[in-house]
């Protein structure tokens, strides 16, 4: 029997387990030593594949396609440093719990380290960044070596899948010739079932945490959530009578849901709350909200407050190490637990929270009557316009802040996500093209000019398929959030070059390039107008609003400044 008959069997064996573990769907980066499995998952009736030559793009586009409905994605490259531009994807997918199933084709052993040509290490490429690494045997098609292929397969999916769910990585090394046989079939027919235990909450920890969620309280949430874990989150909210605090990625204020109290400007009032706003509980879902204020603002509170975290993966990331009660459960589990309890809801304490809620957000409104239009505001047109069933991945650093900060509730409901796990600028542009992908709904991504720039080569893929992705680009000409921190006293001869970066780019051509429509947006009217015409009409475009990286600060210096003076009052 060929080598070729022999490779074939044994890959079809692998790509059999992968879709009978719930992977059914690819994003292929083309190469020589991939070309097999590229062949056979690209021919594979059952299997949904995707073309991205750009290694690093493909990781993000796979990645946004995972956010949309945390079903697996399978990323498939070639040997050497094409895996390498995996790497800031897989750490994003590891840090936010994604499950990706990279396949890797590598050199045969006996091209390791002998100085053959796209050779490297690729079995410790992702150390501890993936869940499992996976080194395949050299093809053999025996049965015993057939139902290998196939069980590691399914297994490394289903290790994706079991929470904390993360990405894997299985190693194929492939000899020559790498063509597959067209007219060999699989020979697996087994079946593959794996059952996650149910979880609920114990009766006995219910028993002990009643009484704390009796008490004066606040609930904190930090991570992505979907619609229906956040307006399940908002009425349990309402429910137990305690403030809700959130940043945008976790849909608080979009679920469309406005029962209780939504804390969304906690960037400004939480610096000048006094100790009447202390809670005697914090009840904890996911990491810390984007804003450091939050984080500074519960490290203040008293050692002798109780805090209850809930993590369905039981990582407990407690960066602030306060935490008595860890509890393992999903958002609706531990929430259909209390379905039936009556709690004691204190008004006093809920309604002062209330009241500096509505301050804060009195401040902002003010402040845009008369301010004029630039990347702050326009961040509140649009997040204040977006309708239902849209869709915004918002960039990091002033992207997300400013969501935030100039963010309010609406009731309509629409999703926000993010790529918050390492806070990276790379992939974003292709992260938005997986999630317009998949969910087929009216996109947005709010994006700076550097981290547009970091990933041009993911315009392509909107190209390519066609998405009516509108980009909104807040182009201040550089790193505009280093003019919040510390390096903004550096001298002009330090800042600029290392800090500021001016790009200098012409963006209207960039749109040219890549066949998007561009406009510029130049005053809030054009731009509430230009929002409002791609939700009716959705299209590829870019809508500049440009800026200059001090206006927003000196906005935000003032909006802190008039809170505190009417809050002390």
């Amino acid at each position: 029997m060929s080598n070729q008959e022999v490779m074939t069997d044994y890959l079809l064996a692998a790509i059999e387990g992968l879709k009978a573990a719930g992977a059914k769907r690819a994003v292929i980066s083309p190469g020589s030593r991939s070309t097999p499995l590229a062949l056979l998952l690209h021919r594979d009736p059952d299997m949904d594949c995707f073309v991205d030559v750009d290694e690093r793009s493909a990781a993000f586009f796979a990645l946004g396609m995972t956010k949309v409905d945390g079903k697996p994605t399978i990323l498939l490259c070639t040997s050497g440093t094409a895996a390498a531009n995996y790497y800031p994807a897989i750490c994003e997918a590891e840090a936010v719990n994604l499950p990706l199933i990279v396949l890797t084709a590598d050199r045969p052993p006996e091209l390791r380290g002998v100085g053959a040509p796209q050779a490297m290490d690729q079995q410790n490429l992702y150390g501890s960044h993936v869940k499992k690494m996976i080194e395949m045997t050299v093809p053999e098609n025996q049965p015993n070596m057939l139902r290998y292929s196939f069980w590691q397969a399914a297994n490394c999916v289903t290790k994706a899948k079991k929470q904390p769910q993360g990405p894997v990585q299985i190693n194929f090394p492939l000899r020559e010739p790498l063509l597959p046989d067209f007219e060999r079939q699989s020979k697996i027919q087994q079946p593959f079932v794996y059952v996650d235990p149910i979880k609920q909450l114990s009766q006995e920890m219910g028993q002990q945490l009643l009484p704390h969620l009796q008490k004066k309280g606040v609930i904190i949430v930090g991570e992505s959530l979907t619609l229906d874990q956040a307006k399940c989150l908002r009425l349990f909210a309402a429910k137990i009578g305690w403030p809700i605090i959130g940043d945008p990625l976790t849909n608080l204020a979009t679920c469309g849901v406005e029962s209780g109290v939504f804390i969304s400007q906690a960037d400004l009032l939480l610096p000048h709350v006094d100790a009447t706003f202390q809670p005697d509980v914090v009840l904890r879902f996911g990491r810390l909200p984007v804003t450091k204020n939050v984080l500074l603002w519960l490290n203040r509170l008293p050692e002798s407050a109780t805090w209850v975290f809930v993590d369905p993966s039981a990582q407990w990331q407690d960066q602030l190490h306060r935490a008595n009660y860890l509890i393992e459960a999903e958002i609706d589990v531990f929430v259909s637990h209390w379905q039936d309890q009556q709690f004691r809801i204190d008004h006093d304490w809920i309604t002062q929270w209330e009241a500096v809620q509505d301050a804060a957000n009195q401040i902002i409104t003010d402040q845009f009557t008369s301010h004029p239009f630039d990347e702050s505001q326009s961040v509140r047109i649009l997040q204040q316009t977006l309708q239902a069933d849209a869709q915004i991945l918002l960039a990091n650093s002033n992207a997300i802040r400013f969501f935030d900060r100039y963010g309010s509730e609406t009731s309509k409901p629409y999703r926000v996500y993010g790529n918050r796990g390492v806070n990276g600028i790379d992939g974003l542009i292709s992260t938005v093209a997986g999630i317009a992908m998949v969910s087929q709904k009216p996109t947005y991504l709010l994006i700076g000019d550097l981290a547009l720039y970091h990933d041009m080569n993911g315009l392509q893929l909107l190209r390519q398929y066609h998405l009516p992705v509108t980009i909104v680009l807040l182009n201040n000409n550089g790193g505009g959030i280093f003019s919040f921190l510390s390096q903004n006293t550096l001298s002009p001869e330090d800042f600029e070059p290392l800090f500021g970066t001016p790009l200098n780019l012409d963006f209207n051509k960039v749109a040219a390039l890549y066949e998007a429509n561009w406009t510029l947006a130049e005053t809030a009217s054009m731009f509430q107008a230009q929002i409002e015409a791609s939700l009716s009409q959705p299209q590829f475009q870019i809508i500049e609003v440009r800026g200059t990286q001090t206006e927003p600060v000196l906005l935000w210096e003032n909006s802190q400044k008039l809170f505190a003076e009417g809050w002390s009052k």
